[in-house]
């Protein structure tokens, strides 16, 4: 009898939290969720969106620990995703664009556009991200601006060349 006492108890505690989340959209008016709120930042160039895995096709962001191949790239990924978790949460659009082939995780490749900017461009321009290429970007290897698909060195400095 105890055992149904809890049961159900806990049902009707997880009824209630059910109708509160259900309930909260409404609260927040007509405008829905925020950006934020809709993406869950995986790394500088994957996300979930609104449920759905995505990574960008136009930008490849160092990998994080465990895949990480040094301490430069570990850190490089922290900070790729720290800025892109920022952009999410002062962005007020998000568009999906996919543009066809999914990667081995099924996450389709999309081009995101935050508040109309390219966000793979903005990473990329900002020495945040890599262009995507055949082979990995060797992050952990000595900076070269002569390395194809490279961010310019001038991005990891605070004052751009003149």
């Amino acid at each position: 009898m105890r055992v149904l006492r809890l049961a159900a108890a806990a049902a009707a505690g997880l009824a209630l939290v059910a109708c509160q989340a259900e309930r909260l959209p409404a609260e927040r008016g007509e405008g829905g969720p925020s950006v934020a709120e809709r993406v869950s930042v995986l790394s500088g160039d994957t996300f979930i969106v609104d449920g759905r895995g995505v990574r960008l096709a136009n930008a490849f962001a160092p990998e994080p620990i465990p895949r990480a191949r040094c301490w430069a790239e570990a850190l490089a990924a922290k900070q790729a995703a720290r800025v892109v978790q920022q952009m999410m949460r002062e962005a007020t659009s998000i568009e999906v664009k996919p543009t066809g082939p999914r990667d081995e995780y099924n996450r389709q490749f999309a081009i995101v556009t935050l508040s109309g900017l390219d966000l793979g461009q903005t990473l990329y321009d900002e020495g945040l991200a890599g262009r995507p290429g055949t082979q990995r970007f060797p992050w952990c290897d000595p900076i070269s601006k002569n390395a194809p698909g490279a961010p310019t060195i001038y991005s990891l400095m605070e004052l751009k060349p003149r």
